[in-house]
């Protein structure tokens, strides 16, 4: 019985650096899915806020009117997408760090045992 215990401890430590890369992976890739969704949200938005401005275009002052709102409604999705595009590369940063991180710590720990 404490053979089986001692190997079940053996292959949770070998395990550990795959279950805390994974750990950290799926966060990432929970955030990530959650900045794509909150930007679709506002993209949508806009979109059919635009599309209904569009229905209620009756006359040529009408128009005009929407054709000039264009280049605001170009200016918003140009800065949310932005916004959008510099926070996942702050995401992918942080994970690339993380990453280099969980791996310096197996090195180590992994030349500790060999010394």
């Amino acid at each position: 019985m404490a053979t089986k215990t001692k190997q079940a401890k053996q292959i949770e430590e070998a395990l550990a650096p795959v279950v805390a890369f994974n750990k950290l992976f799926i966060e990432t890739a929970e955030k990530a899915l959650g900045l794509q969704v909150a930007s679709m949200q506002k993209l949508s938005k806009i979109g059919f806020e635009n599309m209904n401005a569009m229905f209620h275009v009756q006359n040529a002052e009408d128009i005009k009117a929407y054709a000039e709102k264009q280049q605001n409604v170009a200016k918003e999705v140009a800065e949310i997408v932005t916004a959008d595009v510099q926070e996942l590369g702050e995401l992918n940063k942080s994970f690339l760090e993380d990453s280099r991180k969980l791996v310096e710590e197996n090195v180590a720990q992994v030349a500790a045992k060999a010394a």
